[in-house]
């Protein structure tokens, strides 16, 4: 995994690692809850301690349309909370997760003592934007099993599983997530799931998917990984 893949806690050391747990303060969040809202105030942020969330925004019609998928070590909230803005993004946990709590002058206190997790967190905060904007160039211009197979590459390398027949998404995502994810309907989405499994590049189960040809669905989305 490189350094952008890295999640924030695992990039830092573990000094700074162990001095950030001991302030926030943990919850549990069963699956499919609130954790933060668009338009509340930035004035905490949250480290992802196990499981996964979404980040999602809401068009005019009420459509969900899923920005991010965050798993464990990753820190939401955060540009919020730094430029003493509203949040722009609703947090939804995706299965059981544990988080941690942290005060926004919590967090700019913590970054003053310790420079070294600023420099990571600027990191990050660049690498995301980046990520933004590849997303805003991938939708106008990859096709729908592209964009999928863009998704199941972040999910396979982010979030994903070593096993026997290749590496397993450890946690279930929907077709619709899928779908608002990549910019398509689900039953895009299905068709390019379907034609994933019969070319060997996929197999899913029960809302499972293990990821069989990696390569293959780099090659197919133009190796966005390589890219980052």
């Amino acid at each position: 995994m490189s350094v952008g893949e890295t999640p924030f806690l695992g990039q830092l050391g573990s000094g700074d690692a162990e001095a950030l747990m001991q302030l926030v303060r943990r919850r549990s969040v069963r699956k499919s809850q609130l954790i933060l809202r668009a338009g509340a105030a930035g004035d905490d942020v949250v480290v992802v301690l196990e499981g996964h969330v979404k980040l999602v925004a809401y068009g005019a019609d009420r459509r969900e349309v899923v920005l991010a998928i965050r798993g464990p070590g990753e820190l939401i909230g955060e540009m919020a909370a730094l430029a003493g803005q509203r949040r722009t993004a609703t947090v939804i946990a995706v299965d059981d997760v544990e988080v941690g709590y942290l005060a926004a002058d919590e967090l700019r206190s913590f970054l003053v003592s310790h420079p070294d997790v600023a420099l990571v967190l600027i990191r990050m905060l660049v690498r995301r934007l980046s990520e933004a904007d590849r997303d805003r160039v991938d939708l106008a211009t990859q096709d729908s099993v592209g964009m999928v197979a863009k998704r199941l590459v972040e999910l396979a390398t982010e979030h994903g599983k070593r096993v026997d027949e290749g590496t397993l998404i450890e946690f279930s995502l929907t077709q619709d997530e899928l779908a608002s994810w990549t910019g398509a309907t689900r039953e895009t989405v299905s068709r390019a799931l379907r034609l994933m499994r019969r070319v060997g590049w996929i197999q899913t189960d029960n809302r499972s998917i293990t990821v069989l040809d990696l390569g293959a669905l780099r090659e197919r989305c133009g190796d966005v990984a390589a890219r980052r």
